[in-house]
């Protein structure tokens, strides 16, 4: 899963998610008010963890997915057949109730010997026999045991390989690209879709050096996006980057707003207005 975040959402990472949203009329004040964008929080080519086949292919481009959803599927009919081998062997208790049952017969056997020794009617060397045979009865049993365990943790193993042939949806969002189809080879290089997070949505903008005094996490904003046209959203900044572009000398600003209603449209620009104190 390759992430491929904008220009801006790359050099600004570490940004908290807060902010509400107004739709009202609202004049743009010149010495205060800057290009900014709005981007999804998060977009990231879909790939699986274990390469192979494409057998389906579960969601079209445009479609919104919740976290989770099924993406694609990849052909597992070998990891499953391993995992069915597995699973019918994990199953049988065979190995541990032989061994179980030979121990309780050495002992039975082994405390009948002691009585007769002490009777003086067993050798103590038929005794030494069955004392040897008892322990190395019990020392297979727990080797059973042990391979008992071994056997639960590589049918887990198995389920997991059977699962990761599943590509879910890491968070929700809308698919924006499907890149490959059924039938197709997908690789960690070869990615089958590409998802979105569209809430919350990113405003990042850059500011002048000269404001940094005077611009703070939660300073009040408003932003003016180019759709829906006229309309204003309230909001407060979140964070401010704690160095300066020395090329450009400004600094950056993130706004996280909430679009749970998906009303704001990612990938479009904006006007970030500082409200004065």
């Amino acid at each position: 899963m390759t992430r491929r975040p904008s220009p801006i959402v790359a050099k600004r990472r570490n940004f908290v998610t807060v902010g509400f949203l107004v739709l009202t009329a609202c004049p743009l004040h010149a010495e205060t008010d800057f290009d900014c964008v709005m981007e999804a929080a998060n977009i990231v080519e879909l790939s699986p963890r274990t390469p192979g086949v494409i057998s389906s292919i579960e969601v079209e481009k445009g479609q919104r997915v919740a976290k989770g959803d099924v993406i694609a599927q990849i052909d597992s009919s070998m990891e499953r057949g391993a995992l069915k081998i597995l699973e019918a062997r994990v199953g049988s208790t065979a190995a541990i109730d032989a061994q179980t049952a030979r121990v309780i017969f050495t002992k039975a056997q082994l405390v009948r010997a002691e009585t007769l020794v002490q009777r003086n009617a067993q050798s103590p060397d038929k005794l030494e026999s069955l004392q040897n045979d008892y322990a190395l009865a019990t020392s297979q049993l727990r080797q059973a045991e042990v391979d008992s365990m071994a056997l639960r943790a590589e049918t887990e193993r198995a389920r997991v390989a059977v699962e990761n042939t599943v590509i879910r949806a890491p968070f929700a969002g809308v698919v924006t690209d499907v890149t490959l189809s059924a039938g197709g080879y997908a690789t960690a290089d070869h990615s089958v879709a590409v998802l979105a997070q569209t809430d919350p949505i990113y405003v990042d903008a850059y500011l002048p050096a000269a404001l940094y005094d005077s611009v703070h996490a939660a300073s009040e904003v408003r932003i003016h996006p180019e759709y829906p046209v006229n309309s204003v959203i309230d909001a407060r900044i979140l964070m401010v980057d704690a160095m300066f572009d020395s090329a450009s000398r400004t600094f950056g600003v993130r706004v996280a707003l909430p679009n749970s209603d998906s009303h704001i449209v990612a990938g479009q620009r904006c006007r970030l207005e500082i409200v004065p104190f």
